[in-house]
């Protein structure tokens, strides 16, 4: 980022108090991880206001940016100090004055309820290999503070950014729209994942479709499977679905276009991962056509061929005893559950899912839980209050169990329950804490004994039965 203090000024139609800065470099919202030079500004929310770190940064900020309460608070300060009405609404309005100084960086704006991630580190991955500069979103930064901190992060050379953008709540996407201003508009998938305090299904379509608001005049937007049905009635824009044919058989995935045949082996037989390249690979032969660059779909996918999935995004790691653990414990909703439980049926071993509860359902959160098909797996754990629904679903078996929550089940479990056989799906909603499983399972670190009294009434009620190689165990 390069602004001036004119130009921030003029962004968040602010006043500045005391002198006038130089040039901004870099804002920063963390006090914990400022630089000498950088700029603060000082968000607040229910429990904290990011004012009060203000004090310990005087002399070491270029600029304080607060509100008309926060800036009273500083004024025995002598850094500049420049005050707005609101400062996350700023932020965005400042990230917007950057994006508008980015002429030469293709804005790609990625939505979806899921898929995000994958298909923008897939995305990544091959236009790197194209030799072109990018900028992606790290992490999680997808809401209203993270895309503008995103934005704010791009270099001004950079020749295409990828930016995800994810909301919670009605009008957050009009304004992440009005922020990002993208070139291209992405929709991976449309669910009613994520869909408490949206309106169901319809209101998620709604709100998701509210980033083509501020499309680019040139702009276009790419449609996932089955997203074409459900915008059906926003076709006034350029929109383009998935022009590349894929098949797969195992883990071999075989792409086509016009004439052109290619094939790759991927990481896990994983089918959905086979249809996002698929897709990735429409979108890179969209865009390098419309800048009128000739690639091949062999090129594109030897770049696919050497992608790996992100950490926490059904990533195999070894565990102890042998074992391979599916990490997918990043997150989870009916769709993206459902997939990773057939990559788990088409693995050869012992299949086992250990599976929690998915947050953010609303209404059908009971009923998404009892649809789940996890008739493939050799040993089903289930974990939380909505997956108890699909415990009762299940006929009572040895290879069936259920617990409260992911402590019970820790407490529970013994260092040799698993073995070299087992390949071990992980999956639940963040909430659930599942990267504690992960942690616990990828270690060869002594459980605590197998033991009721460590567990909560509600796992001691439930009736369960696992049968490990060799013995059985209940209790």
């Amino acid at each position: 980022m390069y602004l001036s203090a004119l130009e921030l000024q003029q962004a968040t139609q602010g006043k500045w108090h005391h002198r006038t800065p130089g040039n901004l470099r870099c804002i920063k919202t963390d006090s914990r991880h400022f630089e000498h030079g950088d700029a603060f500004l000082a968000l607040h929310g229910p429990h904290f206001d990011g004012h009060h770190y203000a004090h310990g940064l005087d002399g070491k900020a270029c600029a304080f940016i607060g509100d008309h309460q926060g800036v009273k608070g500083w004024s025995d300060l002598a850094t500049p100090q420049l005050e707005v009405q609101n400062t996350q609404f700023a932020l965005g309005d400042i990230a917007h004055a950057w994006r508008k100084k980015l002429r030469n960086t293709t804005i790609v704006a990625i939505t979806g309820s899921y898929g995000k991630t994958t298909v923008r580190s897939m995305l990544v991955h091959v236009f790197d290999a194209l030799g072109m500069k990018t900028t992606a979103t790290k992490g999680n930064l997808n809401n209203l503070i993270g895309v503008p901190m995103t934005l704010l992060g791009i270099p001004d050379d950079t020749d295409i950014a990828f930016i995800e953008c994810g909301i919670s709540e009605i009008g957050e996407m009009q304004r992440l729209s009005e922020i990002v201003h993208p070139d291209i508009v992405i929709f991976t998938g449309i669910t009613a994942a994520h869909s408490e305090g949206l309106g169901g299904l319809r209101g998620v379509i709604y709100e998701k479709t509210q980033l083509l608001n501020h499309l680019s005049d040139q702009g276009w937007c790419a449609l996932g499977h089955g997203v074409g049905e459900q915008l059906r009635d926003i076709h006034h824009h350029h929109c383009m679905g998935i022009c590349v044919g894929y098949h797969m058989l195992g883990s071999q995935l075989t792409l086509s276009y016009g004439d052109e045949q290619a094939s790759l082996s991927l990481p896990l037989p994983a089918a959905h991962w086979g249809e996002n390249m698929a897709f990735v690979a429409s979108i890179a032969l969209q865009y390098t056509q419309r800048q009128q660059r000739c690639i091949s779909l062999t090129e594109l996918t030897k770049s696919l061929a050497s992608w790996q999935p992100v950490q926490g995004r059904l990533q195999s790691i070894s565990g102890i005893n042998g074992c391979l653990i599916l990490d997918d414990s990043y997150n989870a909703n009916p769709v993206t559950m459902q997939a990773a439980l057939h990559t788990l049926a088409a693995m050869p071993s012992r299949r086992i899912a250990i599976l929690g509860d998915m947050a953010e359902l609303g209404d059908v959160a009971i009923s998404a839980h009892k649809q789940l098909d996890a008739s493939q797996c050799d040993l089903l754990i289930l974990v939380g209050k909505n997956m108890h629904g699909l415990y009762q679903q299940q006929a009572p078996s040895a290879s069936l169990m259920w617990f409260a929550n992911t402590d019970d089940f820790l407490a529970w479990v013994t260092h040799d329950f698993f073995t070299a056989q087992d390949t071990i799906l992980i999956k639940a909603s963040r909430s659930m804490r599942f990267d504690k499983i992960v942690s616990a399972l990828n270690t060869d670190e002594t459980f605590s004994p197998h033991a009721m009294k460590g567990l909560s009434q509600a796992t001691k009620a439930a009736r369960f039965h696992a049968q490990k190689p060799g013995s059985a165990h209940a209790v």
